[in-house]
């Protein structure tokens, strides 16, 4: 018989919080109903302990060393070229989709604010059971000529609470992020390409851990943004997948996938919202 996952279960008194550990609920394999569903994740979720607070559908990320964003294809968008809420297909790396994310924000500031608008991204499981929340606050695009203002976003995990922030750091021309955690510890440095519109070419995204940059970004950490070919140009639909270690905290997993939305906003959302 296959394991469980043992997920700490919370409990509302006190007590409950001191020896949550003590109390492990044991989620038998196929909890996030995805089995036998093609192109949806199969076999059961991995044997880990999720973090105190955490949703148990994150479980399954734990194992993952490969993320892969698809933005779906919008044809209105295309054809009447009014903008809507982006929606992403979130799968592993076979393709599998296990998570799904859609933007919330209002018809008005779609239009009318374009690339810039701030926006509520809202992450969740097949099932529909909330995950993560992703808010950007509106802030002016920055520029040689503008250091002030810079795009930033706040991750939570489950909705309304804080995991972490994305933080805009002014450069010339070189696109560079900071990636903070709950206690306000920078726990990465995002580092794009001088030219991150390349036709027919993936962009690559170094990532360093901690504060400090090197010479070479870690080739275990990347978040590479792939050429789409005329989903790309016409329709203005992107893909991206981020690479980490299997074994690398999950909570840092968290931080990178929502790093990758506000990359995403920043620099190639142009295409389309012209």
């Amino acid at each position: 018989m296959s394991q469980g996952v043992v997920i700490s279960q919370p409990r509302n008194d006190e007590k409950g919080r001191q020896d949550m550990q003590m109390n492990p609920v044991v989620i038998q394999p196929g909890y996030l109903g995805m089995q036998g569903q093609p192109g949806m994740m199969m076999g059961p979720p991995p044997n880990v302990v999720i973090p105190y607070g955490l949703p148990p559908s994150l479980a399954y990320l734990q194992s993952l060393d490969l993320i892969k964003v698809h933005q779906i294809l919008e044809l209105a968008e295309v054809l009447i070229g009014w903008e809507r809420n982006n929606k992403y297909d979130i799968c592993n790396g076979q393709d599998q989709k296990f998570l799904f994310a859609k933007e919330d924000t209002d018809c008005c500031t779609r239009q009318f604010c374009g690339v810039m608008r701030p926006f509520v991204m809202n992450v969740s499981d097949l099932q529909g059971t909330p995950l993560m929340t992703l808010h950007r606050p509106f802030r002016c695009q920055g520029s040689i000529f503008w250091c002030c203002c810079l795009q930033e976003m706040e991750i939570q995990s489950p909705p309304g609470v804080l995991q972490g922030r994305v933080k805009e750091i002014w450069t010339c021309c070189v696109p560079k992020y900071k990636v903070y955690d709950a206690q306000n510890q920078c726990v990465f440095t995002i580092v794009g390409d001088c030219c991150y519109c390349k036709c027919c070419a993936d962009v690559v995204f170094r990532v360093f851990e901690g504060d400090n940059e090197g010479s070479e970004g870690s080739e275990d950490i990347q978040i590479l943004k792939h050429w789409g070919g005329c989903r790309e140009v016409f329709g203005g639909a992107n893909d991206f997948s981020i690479k980490f270690p299997a074994n690398l905290d999950l909570m840092k997993k968290v931080l990178l996938f929502g790093a990758t939305f506000l990359i995403d906003f920043n620099y190639f959302e142009y295409r389309g919202n012209q």
